[in-house]
Protein backbone atom coordinates (compact mmCIF):
# COMPACT_ATOMS: atom_id res chain seq x y z
CA UNK A 1 0.00 0.00 0.00
CA UNK A 2 1.21 3.45 -0.78
CA UNK A 3 1.69 6.22 1.74
CA UNK A 4 -1.43 8.06 0.57
CA UNK A 5 -3.60 4.95 0.98
CA UNK A 6 -2.33 4.49 4.53
CA UNK A 7 -3.16 8.13 5.25
CA UNK A 8 -6.67 7.60 3.86
CA UNK A 9 -7.27 4.52 6.01
CA UNK A 10 -6.03 6.39 9.09
CA UNK A 11 -8.21 9.39 8.19
CA UNK A 12 -11.36 7.27 7.90
CA UNK A 13 -10.62 5.46 11.18
CA UNK A 14 -10.13 8.80 12.94
CA UNK A 15 -13.38 10.08 11.47
CA UNK A 16 -15.26 6.99 12.66
CA UNK A 17 -13.87 7.47 16.18
CA UNK A 18 -14.81 11.15 16.04
CA UNK A 19 -18.41 10.30 15.25
CA UNK A 20 -18.64 8.45 18.56
CA UNK A 21 -17.39 11.52 20.45
CA UNK A 22 -19.83 13.98 18.91
CA UNK A 23 -22.83 14.93 21.08
CA UNK A 24 -26.16 13.31 20.32
CA UNK A 25 -29.27 15.02 19.09
CA UNK A 26 -31.30 17.16 21.48
CA UNK A 27 -34.76 15.83 22.23
CA UNK A 28 -37.37 18.06 20.60
CA UNK A 29 -39.57 18.36 23.69
CA UNK A 30 -36.73 19.12 26.12
CA UNK A 31 -36.07 22.72 26.99
CA UNK A 32 -32.78 24.39 26.22
CA UNK A 33 -32.01 24.83 29.91
CA UNK A 34 -32.24 21.11 30.70
CA UNK A 35 -29.75 20.07 28.05
CA UNK A 36 -27.07 22.15 29.78
CA UNK A 37 -27.79 21.32 33.41
CA UNK A 38 -26.29 18.21 34.92
CA UNK A 39 -27.24 17.88 38.57
CA UNK A 40 -24.42 16.52 40.67
CA UNK A 41 -24.92 16.38 44.40
CA UNK A 42 -22.24 17.14 46.97
CA UNK A 43 -20.38 14.16 48.42
CA UNK A 44 -21.69 14.98 51.89
CA UNK A 45 -25.23 14.17 50.76
CA UNK A 46 -24.82 10.49 51.52
CA UNK A 47 -27.58 8.92 49.45
CA UNK A 48 -27.27 11.09 46.39
CA UNK A 49 -23.60 11.44 45.57
CA UNK A 50 -22.61 10.23 42.11
CA UNK A 51 -19.29 10.78 40.49
CA UNK A 52 -19.43 13.07 37.50
CA UNK A 53 -19.39 10.94 34.35
CA UNK A 54 -16.31 11.41 32.20
CA UNK A 55 -17.13 12.92 28.84
CA UNK A 56 -14.69 12.60 25.99
CA UNK A 57 -15.22 15.30 23.41
CA UNK A 58 -13.82 15.62 19.94
CA UNK A 59 -11.03 18.13 19.42
CA UNK A 60 -10.58 20.37 16.40
CA UNK A 61 -8.21 17.99 14.57
CA UNK A 62 -10.69 15.13 14.89
CA UNK A 63 -13.52 17.29 13.57
CA UNK A 64 -11.34 18.38 10.64
CA UNK A 65 -10.66 14.71 9.83
CA UNK A 66 -14.39 13.99 10.07
CA UNK A 67 -15.23 16.85 7.71
CA UNK A 68 -12.56 15.82 5.21
CA UNK A 69 -13.71 12.18 5.34
CA UNK A 70 -17.24 13.28 4.44
CA UNK A 71 -15.87 15.24 1.47
CA UNK A 72 -13.84 12.21 0.33
CA UNK A 73 -16.81 9.86 0.67
CA UNK A 74 -18.70 11.93 -1.89
CA UNK A 75 -16.16 10.86 -4.51
CA UNK A 76 -17.35 7.22 -4.54
CA UNK A 77 -20.68 5.38 -4.88
CA UNK A 78 -23.06 4.65 -2.02
CA UNK A 79 -22.10 0.97 -1.78
CA UNK A 80 -18.41 1.84 -1.59
CA UNK A 81 -19.18 4.43 1.12
CA UNK A 82 -20.89 1.76 3.19
CA UNK A 83 -17.93 -0.57 2.84
CA UNK A 84 -15.35 2.10 3.69
CA UNK A 85 -17.30 3.39 6.69
CA UNK A 86 -17.98 -0.12 8.00
CA UNK A 87 -14.31 -1.01 7.74
CA UNK A 88 -13.37 2.26 9.47
CA UNK A 89 -15.66 1.18 12.34
CA UNK A 90 -13.60 -2.05 12.65
CA UNK A 91 -16.14 -4.44 11.15
CA UNK A 92 -14.66 -7.59 9.64
CA UNK A 93 -15.00 -8.31 5.94
CA UNK A 94 -17.28 -11.27 6.71
CA UNK A 95 -19.66 -9.08 8.71
CA UNK A 96 -19.77 -6.46 5.97
CA UNK A 97 -20.32 -9.20 3.40
CA UNK A 98 -23.30 -10.59 5.33
CA UNK A 99 -24.75 -7.11 5.63
CA UNK A 100 -24.41 -6.35 1.92
CA UNK A 101 -24.86 -9.86 0.53
CA UNK A 102 -21.36 -10.38 -0.85
CA UNK A 103 -18.46 -12.76 -0.29
CA UNK A 104 -15.71 -11.56 2.07
CA UNK A 105 -13.10 -11.59 -0.71
CA UNK A 106 -15.41 -9.59 -2.96
CA UNK A 107 -15.91 -7.06 -0.15
CA UNK A 108 -12.16 -6.81 0.42
CA UNK A 109 -11.54 -6.22 -3.28
CA UNK A 110 -14.33 -3.63 -3.40
CA UNK A 111 -12.80 -1.89 -0.35
CA UNK A 112 -9.35 -1.62 -1.94
CA UNK A 113 -10.88 -0.57 -5.28
CA UNK A 114 -12.80 2.20 -3.52
CA UNK A 115 -9.64 3.40 -1.79
CA UNK A 116 -7.78 3.35 -5.11
CA UNK A 117 -10.60 5.34 -6.71
CA UNK A 118 -10.38 7.96 -3.99
CA UNK A 119 -6.60 8.06 -4.38
CA UNK A 120 -6.85 8.62 -8.15
CA UNK A 121 -9.41 11.39 -7.73
CA UNK A 122 -7.32 12.99 -4.99
CA UNK A 123 -4.28 13.15 -7.23
CA UNK A 124 -6.36 15.05 -9.78
CA UNK A 125 -7.79 17.49 -7.21
CA UNK A 126 -4.90 19.44 -5.68
CA UNK A 127 -7.03 21.27 -3.08
CA UNK A 128 -8.25 18.06 -1.43
CA UNK A 129 -4.78 16.55 -1.67
CA UNK A 130 -3.35 19.55 0.19
CA UNK A 131 -5.96 19.09 2.94
CA UNK A 132 -5.06 15.42 3.32
CA UNK A 133 -1.34 16.25 3.49
CA UNK A 134 -1.95 18.81 6.27
CA UNK A 135 -3.53 16.15 8.47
Amino acid sequence: MTDLLLKLVDLFETAARTERHLPGLKKPHAGAMYSILDIIHHRMEHGFYDKRPMKIQANSKMITCYDLAIDLMLLVSTLERQIIWSKANNFKYTQIGRLLGYDRKKVKNMYFDALMTIEKKLKQDTKLLAKVDKI
